[in-house]
């Protein structure tokens, strides 16, 4: 998504193809700290909406399924991490 490679704290984003005949992929993004991930979330809140409308009413997403977050170390979680949102 452009608006994250633009974004403080976005490390990337990696797409891994599980299964070609299911169509059905892992999207991975990183960030630098919880805290920065969070901070995009309630920046571009609308504008993600927006874009994971598009990918459904252009038929190319059936439905997104948040897995879970996860993190490299106990040191990231730090202690102004907030609960994540789905």
């Amino acid at each position: 998504m452009e608006l994250a490679r633009c974004e403080r704290g976005h490390l990337g984003c990696e797409v891994k193809c599980e299964s070609q005949a299911e169509r059905r992929f892992r999207v991975l993004d990183s960030w630098r700290s919880h805290l920065e991930f969070e901070g995009f979330r309630e920046k571009f809140s609308t504008e993600v909406e927006k874009f994971n409308l598009l990918l459904s009413s252009e038929g190319l997403v059936d439905r997104q399924e948040l897995v879970g977050a996860y993190y490299a170390s106990d040191d990231d979680r730090g202690e102004d991490a907030v609960p994540m949102q789905s």
